[in-house]
């Protein structure tokens, strides 16, 4: 047989709040478990353990002497969810998508469709990527305020940091020494290098500007960020082959296009254009770390 306060004594092993009364225990119980039918009824296709879910609420609650009030403050469906995204639950963060991120464009609709498109990356970025802690920054949602609001705030913030950011056109002279070390000891690529860096520099920028969104936002992610593929795949919620092949698919756009861009503008002989494809290609995640970084 189950412990009838099971729920309760779990709580309050994680908050602040340390009573010993049954009595108290009891009506602590029926606060928690009206709370999880709520989450329950809220989200019904999210499968959670109660006593992990009861861990993760305890452990946001504030010190109170009556936290039976609290609990019934509590947003307990939108917590139930911001739970199960910070654990990876590929429902969860479906959901989340649909019924949040899908709603930045009607926050900000002064702001056209690339920009939006470019918010909705970093916002999904910024909470759902743990970046070496323990869980994710939505995690430290606690249900005390509808989830919309929470969520509008970090995109508010977000997007003055976009609106802060100043396009950076860097000649590739300015690139740090590891570029040299990209080129090596190839006296041919250092010629070309040195004859047609501005040329370089301003195609590149021309093909990152014709690449999609999710296009830049994916070389951004990996080669700028240095995300691994498998946290690119969550980002997107999909697949890590997926993941491996849509940045695979962008950088070789970039490439492409670079080339194209470069033809047009130059006249070279083949074995020219044949040895600039390769600087590209050698210096590539160089160029973009400086070109598309914050």
């Amino acid at each position: 047989m189950g412990d009838a306060l099971g729920l309760s004594r779990t709580f309050v092993a994680v908050t602040p709040v340390k009573t010993s009364s049954e009595e108290d225990l009891g009506t602590l119980e029926a606060r928690l478990q009206a709370l999880l039918a709520r989450a329950r009824h809220e989200q019904p296709t999210l499968c959670f353990q109660p006593e992990d879910f009861v861990r993760h609420l305890a452990a946001r609650m504030p010190a109170s002497k009556d936290p039976c009030a609290l609990l019934e403050q509590v947003h307990a469906g939108e917590l139930l969810l911001t739970y199960a995204c910070a654990h990876a639950d590929t429902t969860a963060l479906a959901l989340l998508d649909t019924s949040v991120f899908a709603r930045v464009g009607a926050w900000f609709p002064a702001e056209d469709a690339e920009r939006v498109a470019e918010l909705k990356q970093r916002l999904r970025h910024r909470l759902l990527v743990a970046e070496g802690a323990p869980l994710p920054r939505i995690a430290t949602y606690t249900g005390r305020g509808p989830l919309g609001r929470w969520v509008r705030a970090v995109a508010t913030r977000l997007l003055a940091d976009l609106h802060a950011e100043v396009p950076r056109h860097v000649a590739l002279d300015a690139l740090p020494s590891d570029a040299d070390a990209l080129v090596g000891g190839d006296a041919e690529l250092s010629f070309i290098r040195a004859r047609y860096q501005e040329d370089f520099r301003e195609c590149l920028q021309e093909a990152l500007a014709t690449l999609s969104p999710r296009e830049r936002g994916l070389l951004r992610l990996h080669h700028v960020d240095n995300l691994s593929v498998d946290s690119v795949g969550l980002m997107y919620q999909t697949s890590r082959s997926t993941a491996a092949r849509w940045i695979a698919q962008a950088r070789e756009q970039l490439v492409e296009r670079t080339r194209d861009a470069l033809v047009r503008r130059l006249q070279l002989a083949p074995a020219e254009l044949e040895s600039l494809l390769a600087l590209i290609r050698s210096q590539l995640e160089v160029s973009l770390h400086r070109l598309l970084r914050p």
